[in-house]
């Protein structure tokens, strides 16, 4: 089997080749929206929710031939969508109302380069064409399930509630159970979705889908463990920074756990799962 390192750059060159297909060009008209979106889906990101997409549906699709390539087709559909819905999420989070940041991945933020209007408009064409191509481009059964899935993972139920308590704790401390609500909602939910739709386009039963499901989450919240612990690096006390890699750890095992019913199918999604905790660690 290839090794995780290639597997995850085969994936990730794929997903960008889709974006480039799926976003508008840079010369049409009007130019500086094209170039912001494409400024901001093309600014170094991993791809790793596109790609839990991917190998989820990869573990759930059936062995046919004919039948595996159109649920990895619809897929791949699917991952562009989370990924131009999760750089929205970026762009906005960005921006001086919100977190007031300057540079993202070690660039200046839309918001920076191309003006504040410019970049909320941004965010909304990707949010648009989100939705627009999962209409267009999956069959309508599954198009109906992924629009349902993303629009409530990235709504108040989800990304943005999860945005408006963070802000409403803005200068003030944040209990460690309001912290585990906020990152529930705006980072394991997107994660947990990613990995429903995978299976969904993968087209299995509804235990299946709420095993991926699980996985999703889980991974999610650890992935958002490893981040808080970056983010405080030199803050936390060396004790606080093992019982939070302890924890990272101890979910991270839990999301693995829920793969069990997909037996040796699952892998490579076990593989990604524990990448995802030691990426910083």
């Amino acid at each position: 089997m290839m090794n995780l390192e290639t597997y995850l750059k085969q994936s990730k060159n794929l997903i960008d080749k889709a974006l480039d297909k799926y976003l508008p060009s840079a010369k049409c008209e009007p130019r500086i929206i094209h170039r912001a979106m494409r400024y901001s889906v093309f600014s170094g990101g991993k791809r790793i929710r596109p790609i839990i997409v991917l190998e989820a549906c990869k573990t759930c699709a059936p062995r046919a031939r004919n039948l595996r390539r159109d649920c990895l087709n619809e897929a791949l559909v699917i991952g562009c969508a989370v990924e131009m819905a999760h750089t929205y999420s970026l762009i906005h989070d960005d921006l001086p109302s919100m977190d007031d940041d300057d540079r993202r991945r070690g660039l200046p933020t839309s918001h920076k380069v191309f003006g504040e209007a410019n970049a909320i408009l941004a965010g909304d064409a990707l949010l648009t064409l989100a939705f627009n191509i999962l209409s267009k481009h999956l069959s309508p059964e599954t198009s109906v399930k992924a629009v349902r899935e993303l629009s409530e993972a990235i709504g108040t139920s989800g990304m943005v509630g999860g945005q408006v308590i963070d802000m409403a704790y803005k200068g003030k401390t944040v209990s460690a159970a309001a912290r585990r609500r906020i990152n529930k909602l705006k980072t394991a939910r997107l994660f947990e979705a990613s990995a429903r739709l995978g299976a969904i386009a993968g087209r299995v039963p509804d235990k299946k889908v709420k095993a991926m499901a699980l996985f999703g989450e889980l991974a999610g919240t650890a992935f958002q463990i490893v981040d808080d612990i970056m983010d405080d690096e030199d803050s936390l006390k060396l004790s606080g920074k093992h019982d939070a890699a302890s924890r990272a750890a101890d979910v991270t095992g839990k999301a693995k756990n829920a793969l069990k019913i997909f037996g040796n199918n699952a892998v490579r999604l076990q593989e990604i799962a524990d990448s995802m905790l030691k990426r910083r660690l």
